[in-house]
């Protein structure tokens, strides 16, 4: 019975210390999500309505509709609701494993550079 139990409490403990570990702040994670903007990746790329952008590492690593595009667990957000997403002028196309380097346009413009606003 005694081994039962203690069976129990470290099956209990690990099981908290997982749950615990998916716990990230949003500082820690690394990961930015814009959620909402209106896409428009590239020239002659068809715009695409409630996107999510996200962003490591100074690269995109996923783009797609807010529908079907998971955000991970400890990611900053950053709404992009009523705004449009595009590449910095002359830049590459907003695309995974691109260089993060997007304008936020909206009532203020905001300046993503290698995955870090710069306004």
């Amino acid at each position: 019975m005694l081994k039962l139990k203690r069976t129990i409490v470290a099956g209990v403990l690990l099981a908290g210390c997982v749950i615990l570990s998916a716990c990230v702040h949003p500082e820690d994670s690394g990961v930015q999500v814009i959620v909402g903007a209106r896409l428009q990746a590239g020239p002659g790329r068809t715009p695409m309505e409630h996107s999510v952008v996200v962003v490591s590492d100074g690269k995109i690593q996923a783009v797609g509709p807010q529908t079907s595009t998971p955000v991970p667990i400890g990611a900053r957000m950053t709404s992009g609701l009523g705004m449009t997403i595009e590449p910095v002028p002359g830049g590459e196309p907003i695309e995974p494993g691109r260089a993060a380097n997007l304008v936020l346009k909206g009532v203020h413009e905001r300046i993503m550079r290698a995955g870090v606003w710069a306004q």
